[in-house]
């Protein structure tokens, strides 16, 4: 692919060039094409052979799922289980709820985190309760001010009214705590298995990488996923370690770790069917980062950036260091958004493909992976959005937040969007691959252009 793309950059700067440059010989010497130009007229190119592209159409379009709908500065949206509604909550701590229909107008509150906390600074991600119906509770991933030690943090909230959902601000009960920094990864989700769990970053800023070396330390909780049970308790603790965790017998390391080695883990899903965890990993100056995470896997950061080392001779963790699954470099991404394996019935052609994209370049892809390797690798759409997140609704339809602030008049704001199939016909076939193809010269060999067509050379 990047090759097409710098050939088909290439041969249309060219052909830019010949329609589009100065003349910079002498009118006794100049062709028809220019003198008529010179004389303020311009003799009509008839003989282009220019159609299309030379790279076939992207297959998908993006559009709002629910025109009606904005949001100020969303970064997290999901279903609950057993209830048909959509909910998204905005980075300022506002979490509400609407209608899974396209023309729905309007949204419902369902939880102010700031009202009942005024030193909450952010709001990465939420998650229900697996077993929603019975355990009506929220789990909120909460930056509070400060770089405090517990100024990341995960709480649980109750939720009261179901017709449309509704929390109490002061039902929180704050299950886990760690250091808030630059890096605070913060996603969370359920585990088929019923276990939470939530990722944290490397808790700092981007240079220099890691200055607290803790990517590779167990003895801290930065760059981990981690796994906790929240429906019983360890003594002292709003939780239980689960007893299989990989590192509950390592002396020395955190018991709640179920894999390390992440720089800042923005977005984390669970395929539906497999239980495959996969995570998107922002990386620091080079590559963006997509793994398939396994039990007490060690994905390298500091050591690596992905396939790259940047403190090779670093201390390493207990485990060997696993390579991506994919990367990107920064000419493709530079904020990588984690996605889903998507398992809906609108777009067949992406089934069983994890389908992810990238905040600064609003550039979205799909692969297949067997276990071994990518078997089907392809770019879906190319957008002028901030992906910040995506979600699933109950029958696993896919879903995109463009990440936009709104004013205070209430203008602007992101949107929820959605692929579509792009209906543009393929005609790369029909563009001209060799110069001679274009029209442009009617000699080639000689280097005289076709009528219209205006010559240059180069002045300096």
């Amino acid at each position: 692919m990047g090759f097409r793309r710098n050939y088909s950059i290439s041969l249309i700067a060219l052909i830019a060039c010949f329609l589009w440059a100065i003349p910079l010989v002498s009118l006794t010497t100049a062709s028809p094409a220019q003198q008529s130009l010179a004389r303020g007229k311009r003799l009509p190119w008839t003989s282009s052979r220019l159609k299309g592209s030379p790279e076939p159409p992207l297959p998908y379009e993006y559009e709002l799922a629910f025109p009606h709908l904005r949001f100020n500065s969303p970064v997290a949206i999901t279903n609950a289980p057993g209830n048909s509604r959509l909910f998204v909550v905005d980075v300022h701590g506002r979490i509400v709820s609407f209608e899974n229909k396209r023309d729905v107008k309007s949204t419902d509150l369902m939880l102010d985190v700031k009202s009942g906390d005024p030193k909450m600074k952010q709001v990465y991600s939420f998650a229900f309760h697996p077993n929603f119906e019975e355990n009506p509770y929220v789990y909120v991933c909460i930056i509070r001010a400060g770089g405090l030690d517990d100024g990341s943090r995960i709480s649980r909230f109750t939720v009261t009214d179901m017709d449309p959902p509704r929390a109490d601000p002061k039902s929180e009960v704050v299950i886990y705590t760690w250091y808030s920094g630059g890096h605070n990864g913060c996603s969370v989700k359920f585990g088929p298995e019923g276990y939470l769990y939530f990722s944290t970053g490397d808790g700092t800023g981007p240079n220099p990488p890691d200055p607290k070396a803790v990517g590779q330390d167990l003895s801290n909780v930065h760059s981990t996923v981690m796994r906790i049970d929240v429906d019983r308790r360890d003594e002292g603790k709003n939780y239980r370690i689960p007893p299989d965790n990989p590192f509950v017998d390592l002396a020395g390391a955190r018991p709640e770790i179920w894999a390390y080695g992440f720089r800042n883990p923005w977005k984390m899903s669970f395929d539906r069917e497999t239980g495959d965890l996969w995570v998107g990993d922002v990386g620091w100056e080079a590559w963006e980062m997509i793994y398939l995470v396994k039990r007490g896997g060690n994905y390298g950061w500091s050591v690596m950036e992905g396939r790259q080392p940047v403190h090779p001779d670093g201390k390493r963790g207990p485990t060997p260091i696993l390579p991506p699954v994919k990367d990107h470099d920064h000419f493709e991404a530079r904020s990588i958004t984690g996605g889903f394996v998507y398992r809906g019935a609108a777009l067949p052609g992406l089934d069983g493909a994890y389908v992810y994209g990238d905040y600064s370049t609003g550039r979205m892809w799909g692969f297949r992976y067997d276990g071994e390797r990518i078997i089907w690798l392809q770019e879906l759409v190319d957008t002028p959005l901030r992906i910040v997140a995506f979600g699933e609704d109950a029958p696993g339809e896919l879903y995109f937040l463009d990440y936009q602030e709104m004013s205070e008049t209430g203008e602007g704001g992101g949107g929820i969007y959605r692929l579509v199939p792009n209906p543009e016909k393929d005609e790369s076939d029909s563009f001209p691959r060799t110069l001679s193809a274009t029209g442009l010269f009617s000699s080639v060999e000689k280097h005289l252009p076709a009528s219209g067509v205006v010559p240059y050379s180069v002045a300096t």
